[in-house]
């Protein structure tokens, strides 16, 4: 659990990350959306197991609604590159991003990037709630991008970050149609 002290100052970053998908998908939808950044309570790790590519629902999407409240775990730059082209993605597969009062789900997400021998695994975690905020399901994946770098979030370019973007849309889409 993160401490009073470092919630107060990730804050407004994640303040940020909301209102940067908010408005993405806002100029995309052409409907007018906010972003609002809560903390939400710890929740047992039993409320579902993690998602794979190999255990995800194959039901068909179908319209809800998400806040987008937490994502960390990369560089601003990168986040910012990212939240577009998952704002995109989102649109594509009826996922309306809308504040967290107003939301079926809560989303909060976690990227990250190691080092591989030719190149880097960009990967991402979403931890999906309902929203009396009971976690409902763990998703993660990942997707390799081949390249030399001292840094392997250098090598998240637009391409790299689109691809991981749509994986998770394509992913979210998957677990929020299986859900009752």
């Amino acid at each position: 659990m993160t401490s009073g002290a470092k919630l107060t100052r990730r804050l407004p970053a994640f303040r940020l990350v909301a209102r940067i998908l908010a408005a993405s998908l806002a100029a995309s939808l052409a409907i007018p959306l906010a972003g609002c950044v809560e903390q939400t309570a710890e929740v047992d790790g039993s409320a579902g197991a993690p998602a794979t590519a190999q255990t995800r629902a194959q039901s068909a999407p179908r319209a809800t609604t998400a806040a987008f409240t937490k994502l960390e775990g990369a560089p601003q730059p990168v986040l910012d590159r990212f939240i577009r082209s998952l704002a995109a993605e989102t649109k594509g597969h009826d996922i309306t991003s809308v504040q967290p009062e107003a939301a079926k789900y809560i989303v909060q997400g976690y990227l990250s990037a190691s080092k591989t021998s030719g190149g880097a695994t960009l990967g991402y975690v979403w931890d999906v709630f309902d929203s009396r905020r009971a976690r409902i399901q763990r998703i993660e994946d990942a997707i390799t991008v081949q390249g030399a770098g001292a840094d392997p979030w250098s090598l998240a370019d637009d391409r790299a970050l689109g691809r991981l973007a749509a994986k998770s849309a394509e992913d979210l889409a998957a677990v929020l149609a299986a859900v009752p």
